[in-house]
């Protein structure tokens, strides 16, 4: 039999692959203080293929064919010899028909390509068609910053020896905006005027008065130790370092407003039997008068007597002081007349020989000593 052999031709199809963005986009900022916006810890990116077919001779019918995906890879990378991602690679999650979740932030200086792959095989046909898509992911820095620093301590901070605490906490509030700039995008320095020099240096473990808080928002001092001092905290923003803000307080030691007198607590009226006289000396204050004067003022008592060209005598030292009763003699006529010289005393300074502090059971030995 002789035979003729018909030819069954398709007409090819036309089939397109779309990348569907659900979720948020290819593109993310990260701020000055690290944050993404969006976060994709938090709200992950969806990327879902989509397939559309076109058959010019209308066998099958147009338009979505995605159900019809088959063996879908994704790679990071270009194409598909880069690192195929799987269930177990993190930051990333497959779903039916090629769907991937991205639970993965992309730094500024590293963009991520992703490359897609699959099959659709052509039901007249039985032959696979593959294709493929690539997509990256890419992050702008916003370093858009308007910083702003201030501390809790008044331009002129006054330092009052009677305070009961010793320790005083200096806080900053360092703001890019409205919003706190968190600590970990903070870089602070604590520095000190060197008044002989007019220079500023960092402030450390050599001053006295430093306690803690260097390289944080909080520094914390000693009152004790403060005479006067210029104190600045600089600070910057991690993400750009030349950009620099400032704020300063002059601390400074003050007494305040007070005023002395003397009392005899003991022989004000002296009899035969009397045997001593005690002077004691009250510091006022309009808060009240002062406890343990002698830790915060130099005092001298003096006595002398109501004659013409009496000579002055100091009979002690701080707060009292304990005489004999002869001392005012036995004339009614002669009046004893016991009084303190009193004078504010400088805040604890370290003592030196040589240029060099003294230690004493390796601590570094300080002291007070009476104002001019």
């Amino acid at each position: 039999m002789k035979t003729a052999t018909a030819y069954i031709i398709n007409t090819p199809l036309s089939v397109s692959l779309y990348m569907d963005i659900i979720g948020g986009g290819l593109e993310q900022t990260k701020n000055a203080d690290g944050l993404f916006d969006p976060d994709r810890t938090l709200f992950p990116l969806a990327l879902r293929p989509r397939l559309a077919v076109k058959d010019p001779d209308h066998v099958l019918a147009d338009g979505d064919h995605t159900t019809g995906l088959i063996d879908t890879r994704w790679y990071i990378g270009t194409d598909d010899k880069g690192t195929r991602i799987t269930e177990s690679t993190s930051g990333f999650s497959l779903g039916a028909y090629g769907e991937l979740t991205v639970r993965r932030n992309v730094e500024p200086s590293s963009p991520l390509s992703l490359y897609f792959t699959c099959g659709y095989i052509d039901p007249r046909t039985q032959k696979t068609i593959r294709k493929s898509q690539q997509v990256t992911l890419t992050t702008v820095q916003n370093v858009e910053l308007n910083l702003s620093l201030e501390i809790d301590a008044a331009q002129k901070m006054a330092i009052s020896p009677f305070k009961n605490q010793a320790l005083r906490t200096i806080t900053a509030t360092f703001r890019n905006g409205s919003d706190p700039v968190p600590d970990a995008r903070a870089v602070y320095s604590w520095q000190v005027l060197e008044r002989s020099a007019l220079t500023w240096r960092a402030i450390g473990a050599d001053d006295p008065f430093y306690v803690s808080g260097q390289g944080t928002k909080a520094l914390v001092i000693d009152r004790r130790y403060i005479d006067r001092e210029a104190i600045r905290l600089e600070a910057h923003h991690k993400s750009a370092p030349s950009r620099v803000v400032s704020a300063m307080t002059k601390a400074y030691r003050c007494y305040g407003q007070w005023d002395e007198r003397e009392m005899l607590t003991r022989g004000k009226f002296v009899r035969h039997d009397t045997r001593e006289i005690e002077a004691r000396a009250v510091i006022d204050t309009p808060r009240g008068q002062v406890t343990r004067p002698e830790d915060y003022f130099d005092i001298t008592h003096i006595f002398t007597t109501n004659e013409k060209g009496a000579p002055e005598k100091v009979i002690g030292y701080g707060e009292k002081a304990v005489v004999g009763a002869g001392i005012a003699g036995r004339d009614p006529n002669v009046l004893a007349v016991f009084g303190c010289e009193v004078r504010e005393r400088t805040a604890l300074r370290v003592c030196t020989i040589g240029g060099r502090a003294v230690q004493v059971n390796g601590k570094v030995m300080c002291i007070s000593i009476p104002k001019p």
